[in-house]
């Protein structure tokens, strides 16, 4: 029989192995606690793919496309219909994939603008940014028939179908939303929509269904093909004519429901609230009055936020320098950004605005304002070109933290700023690099902002200041400096080697013919083709 003080160390025996297995639980939860809680804090969760298009058809079918035509000049027009559309009021969010029922676009015809001019900068700067503007031939001019027909040809040859064909001039206005309501509530794509009193102002806002395209597009060309004549409103007449035993489509008169600004007396008021479309609307305020009198509710053309942002500059000096290859290297982004599923953000805005320091100083106020809206960003120069696409920054910043010296619990803790140094080079090379969105960051840039004896300082400018700034010991363990590297993700073209991520071309001259080869050897490379020399101007191809 067991004495008392036996049974007492057995019942403490078994308290102890009870608590230390509790412990050792505890202890193995708090590993995997941390591995998940570092892994989320690192910015590489965000989605793998695009979130879902939404309505019936397939990812290539938009129930609503909206074209609106548009010379090439009216840059303020554009920005407000995007806003008061679609509510987009800037691209640091940008749509990446028109992922909702409703496609839009700007269908710009007309002689285009001169080369080497400032409003030929801002038009590229426009398309690199919001990727919306479809070019047509300069012998195309705005009439009915000749967007009813691209939409059937040219954009249909593309892969892409649609329920309802909304379109207007420039210059109109629609009340959008209740537009699509209407449409929608036909439950018919054999529809016409619009006004046809035989005028002029018939064309400029108009709405066709699918099927009645088709069959409208096949009259003009065998019947009505003349000049001077509005499509829609000829094949009204037509069917008119054939009397109600027609089996054209339906038509929805508009008329008494347009306003022509034109001839109105004042600005639109509260008694204008019905009217469904305007014309000749020349001044940006009134279109701002009729969407708001009208009750215009913005349209949802995206969806979806992404974690990393591809950064560049969309600014085009006044020298001209890059203006050829300009929107081809924002191009090379934009699809490795569609690729990867990540935000491609180009800038200009901030370029265009510096006063009393070298413009390239654009950059840092672009990332300043860029940066609170992501978890990290990853800038890029102009003059950069993307050669292995296959890379993902996803993949990148995980390998990074992985090789970290001081091991990925340091990296996760202290990172926010990830630059490289090449050999020889007295300073860090700002012209790619990854920031993450933290308090140091903002801090940092702060504090980069305010180092005025490097705004006009040659030769390094916003990279000296950069450069300084990290420098200092209380921001030193924020700042992972890759040296010497010439690999990872900031390639001087002479140190090329096949599979490296991103050549940086920084001659002290013009990069625009550099650029333009080595966006040729881009092509190549993801072609299949092995690329082991680039030419880099101080030796052949």
């Amino acid at each position: 029989m067991r004495s008392r003080s036996a049974l007492h160390r057995l019942r403490h025996t078994r308290v102890n192995k009870r608590v230390f297995i509790l412990i050792f639980l505890a202890i193995i939860l708090s590993l995997v606690f941390y591995k998940s809680h570092s892994t989320a804090r690192f910015a590489i969760e965000g989605v793998d793919e695009w979130p879902a298009k939404t309505g019936e058809g397939g990812p290539w079918h938009y129930k609503y496309l909206v074209v609106i035509a548009s010379p090439a000049l009216e840059f303020t027009r554009r920005n407000l219909i995007r806003q008061m559309y679609f509510g987009l009021n800037d691209n640091i969010e940008p749509c990446m994939q028109d992922n909702t029922d409703t496609k839009y676009l700007f269908w710009v015809y007309g002689e285009p603008i001169a080369r080497k001019t400032a409003e030929r900068r801002q038009y590229e700067a426009e398309r690199m940014e919001w990727n919306d503007i479809e070019e047509v031939r300069s012998s195309v001019w705005f009439e009915q028939h000749s967007v009813i027909d691209w939409a059937e040809s040219e954009w249909s040859g593309r892969g892409f179908t649609y329920d309802y064909l909304i379109v207007q001039h420039i210059d109109g206005f629609v009340q959008l939303s209740g537009l699509k309501d209407e449409l929608s509530s036909t439950k018919s794509t054999d529809v016409v929509w619009g006004s046809f009193t035989g005028q002029e102002t018939d064309k400029y806002v108009f709405a066709i269904g699918s099927t009645a395209a088709k069959q409208v597009l096949q009259l003009w060309h065998t019947t009505y093909n003349k000049e001077g004549q509005n499509l829609l409103t000829s094949i009204h007449l037509h069917y008119q004519d054939q009397g109600q035993d027609s089996t054209g489509p339906t038509f929805l008169r508009k008329d008494v429901l347009f306003y022509n600004a034109k001839d109105e007396d004042g600005a639109p008021t509260e008694e204008h609230r019905n009217i469904v479309a305007a014309t000749h609307v020349h001044q940006d305020d009134t279109f701002a009055n009729l969407a708001r009198i009208t009750g215009l509710e913005p349209s949802e053309v995206c969806r979806g936020r992404q974690s990393i942002a591809l950064m560049t500059s969309s600014y085009i000096y006044p020298d001209n320098c890059m203006e050829p290859s300009a929107r081809l290297s924002a191009m090379n982004k934009r699809i490795y950004a569609e690729r990867h599923h990540i935000s491609f953000v180009p800038r200009s805005t901030e370029f265009a605005q510096q006063r009393g320091r070298k413009t390239v100083w654009g950059k840092i106020d672009a990332v300043q304002n860029v940066l609170p809206h992501y978890d990290w960003i990853f800038w890029t120069d102009m003059d950069c070109v993307i050669m292995d696409s296959n890379r993902s920054l996803r993949d990148l910043l995980n390998d990074l933290r992985a090789q970290y010296p001081g091991g990925v619990r340091a990296f996760d803790k202290n990172v926010d700023l990830i630059v490289s140094r090449p050999p020889r080079d007295p300073m860090l090379n700002a012209g790619v690099f990854f920031m993450r969105n933290s308090e140091w960051s903002m801090q940092f840039l702060k504090e980069v902002q305010e180092s005025t004896e490097w705004y006009n300082k040659r030769p390094a400018y916003e990279q000296g200041a950069m450069a300084e700034v990290s420098n200092k010991t209380r921001h030193q363990p924020h700042v992972y400096l890759l040296y010497p590297d010439v690999h990872t993700f900031n390639t001087f073209p002479q140190f090329y080697q096949p599979g490296d991520f991103i050549v940086h071309y920084a001659p002290d001259g013009c990069p625009n013919d550099y650029v333009l080869q080595g966006l040729d050897a881009a092509e190549r490379i993801r072609d299949g083709e092995t690329i082991t020399k680039l030419y880099h101007g101080k030796s052949g191809k």
